[in-house]
């Protein structure tokens, strides 16, 4: 697919295919996050995802 930037502007517009693309591709992180405590924390990790998916909408990418 395309480079981090434009799967984002995709993303932003909605596009399905580009949202799951952003979501695999920081899905580790995701997990890394849920591992913090020592114990992994499914809730955290549903967190996580949708706090990324809320922000897809709100960032902004500056030229």
């Amino acid at each position: 697919m395309e480079n981090l930037k434009e799967i984002f502007l995709l993303a932003k517009l909605n596009n399905q295919q580009a949202t799951e693309t952003l979501i695999t591709r920081f899905s580790p992180l995701m997990h890394k996050m849920a591992w913090k405590t020592g114990n992994y924390d499914e809730d955290c990790f549903q967190e996580c995802a949708v706090a990324f998916l809320i922000s897809i909408s709100k960032f902004e990418i500056r030229k």
